[in-house]
């Protein structure tokens, strides 16, 4: 039976150990009185000799972050930490997440298919045809090799801190799986304080194989960042470079954060979501994220405008964006510190980070709607507007925010139109990357573990891993592109697709197929040019009924090759 402990009120004292050892960390390596010349890019290293030299890898995912929620692609939320790694570092502007988390993550940790690696859909499944089949066992299963496992066989540390949902058991966890250490959110929800995001009872975490619960005091974004400068800290010295997964839950809802976060953006949105997403898609137009005859996408179908709202729900409403904007802000401020400790001890530009979204915004209102987890908040939460951000409030900030959230793109998270599935993403490596530039590759989660194994100098399993057959890895390393913006890292023959409960989509090329299974007994095949219409207003199905017909055909394909079971 594995044993449980406490990371109760006493953990204050353990955060300010960890930020005291930050602090010593600067002092006893000072960074370098210059900066170091960045390499000119090259291919990937090859020689004996550069195998020493091979980065440390970062890998950096935000949760139901949309793609406009950062500076650098035009909020209004302040985040300098990570607009200063995008800029010096090299935007995705094409860049594809999953629909949802664990789908994502299974792309990420396996470089292929949600399907073929277990995550068919998000649990294991009840329904008759996928309950037991291959694809639909709800954790990262073993007829893929894991990407932490990879990277410990090709010599690096392999740490992880945060959000696994890729499997509940220790034998599905992330130690069984290749990370050395490791401390996660079983549940994957839970923000500040111990309380459980579906309850009953306290939020479920794991220290390596040890369980554990935490205290009221306790903040994942900032424990999460500090457990992770602990994990490398204590192995430095021994010449290995390391993998480290930073798996943020921030800001996924409940929405919750400290209250000298919070008070940070009183009075920002008093004006409206619908001020906030005119706000935000001008300044996108100003960016270049959005062309410069765009039009507003319509406000959300079935809900209320903000002149419509009482003055008291108005107030409730603006108090849940303060709410994710101090999330979002607080996930910049660590990002930051690992930044500093990482220029502390001299690894800083020796670091090829990754940062991406796990889909797009959430744009439910799960604590309305779902039937178990209004049961919980009745019981559990107190949402009186003065507590609301509280460990003990429990709010989701809905559609009307999350549209502002996508508002370059059209619907939310769990869809397959591009607000739910096209992502924020940048990388930052000075050594092959030159800073402030914009690559519009097409790019997908499946080809970060092919790139993270180019940069490892090591070679992807070909039909079998200890001993086991797995399948192949489908995703493409995109080093190339980043070395020059103009390659292309699938060609346009290549077509790749997303399902999850009834909703799915293709694309091959500019060319995207899109079925909305909100739709009912209505849904069809929409079809979209997602160089000509990204924000997909214009179905052409019935005046493009040839190319529909090849895209359906692709998609039967991908169904057949993949093993979906609808």
């Amino acid at each position: 039976m594995l044993r449980w402990k406490t990371i109760g009120n006493a953990i204050i004292c353990g955060f300010a150990v960890v930020a005291a050892s930050c602090q010593n960390r600067g002092q006893d390596y000072a960074a370098p009185t210059t900066t170091p010349n960045a390499a000119q890019p090259a291919a990937r290293a090859s020689s004996s000799d550069a195998h020493e030299k091979r980065p440390n890898i970062l890998l950096i995912v935000a949760d139901d972050l949309g793609y406009a929620d950062l500076g650098v692609f035009g909020s209004e939320i302040p985040t300098p930490n990570m607009d200063a790694l995008a800029k010096s570092g090299m935007l995705l502007t094409n860049f594809y997440a999953h629909m949802a988390c664990s789908p994502t993550r299974a792309m990420l940790m396996s470089g292929t298919d949600s399907h073929i690696a277990g995550l068919g859909v998000m649990n294991p499944s009840n329904d008759p045809a996928q309950k037991g089949q291959p694809g639909y066992e709800g954790y990262l299963n073993f007829r893929v090799a894991s990407m932490a496992n990879l990277m410990k066989d090709a010599g690096y540390h392999t740490y992880m801190t945060g959000k696994w949902h890729l499997g509940a058991t220790v034998e599905t966890g992330p130690r069984a799986r290749g990370f050395e250490k490791s401390f996660v959110s079983i549940d994957g929800a839970a923000h500040l304080g111990g309380l459980s995001w579906d309850g009953p009872g306290r939020a479920p975490y794991r220290d390596g194989e040890e369980m554990v619960t935490v205290g009221d005091d306790f903040y994942t974004t900032r424990f999460y960042t500090e457990k992770m400068i602990d994990y490398i800290d204590a192995d430095r010295g021994d010449d290995k470079p390391f993998f480290a997964y930073l798996a943020y839950t921030a800001p996924h809802w409940p929405l919750q954060a400290p209250r000298s976060s919070i008070e940070k953006f009183r009075g920002w949105y008093d004006d409206g979501y619908e001020a906030l997403y005119k706000r935000r898609f001008a300044r996108m137009k100003e960016l270049g994220f959005i062309s410069a005859d765009a039009k507003e996408l319509p406000p959300v179908k079935g809900q209320p405008a903000w002149e419509d709202l009482s003055a008291e729900e108005q107030k409730i409403e603006a108090r849940k964006m303060e709410i994710y904007a101090a999330m979002v802000s607080d996930l910049d401020v660590y990002i930051g510190m690992v930044v500093d400790y990482l220029k502390s001890i001299d690894e800083y530009d020796n670091t090829f980070i990754f940062f991406m979204s796990d889909n797009g915004p959430e744009n439910q209102r799960r604590d309305l709607t779902n039937e178990a987890i209004a049961d919980w908040v009745a019981q559990c939460c107190d949402n009186s507007y003065d507590n609301l951000g509280d460990g003990d409030s429990y709010v989701m900030y809905g559609p009307n925010w999350a549209r502002a959230s996508s508002v370059a793109f059209y619907r939310a998270k769990s869809t397959g139109f591009e607000g739910g599935i096209h992502v924020p993403a940048f990388v930052r490596y000075p050594a092959m990357i030159e800073g402030g530039g914009r690559n519009h590759q097409f790019i997908t989660a499946m080809d970060v573990l092919p790139t993270f194994m180019d940069l490892a100098d090591a070679e992807l399993p070909d039909g079998a891993y200890r001993g086991r057959p797995i399948f192949p890895v489908k995703g493409s390393s995109f080093i190339a592109t980043l070395q020059d913006p103009q390659t292309q890292v699938h060609d346009n023959s290549n077509a790749v697709g997303w399902e999850l409960y009834g909703h799915k989509a293709l694309r091959r090329g500019d060319w995207k197929l899109v079925w909305d299974a909100a739709k009912a007994d209505d849904a069809s095949w929409q079809l979209y040019n997602i160089a000509e219409d990204p924000q997909e207003q214009n179905d052409l199905s019935e005046v493009e009924s040839e190319r529909l017909k090849t895209m359906i055909s692709l998609w039967e394909t991908y169904h057949e090759e993949n093993g979906l079971r609808p």
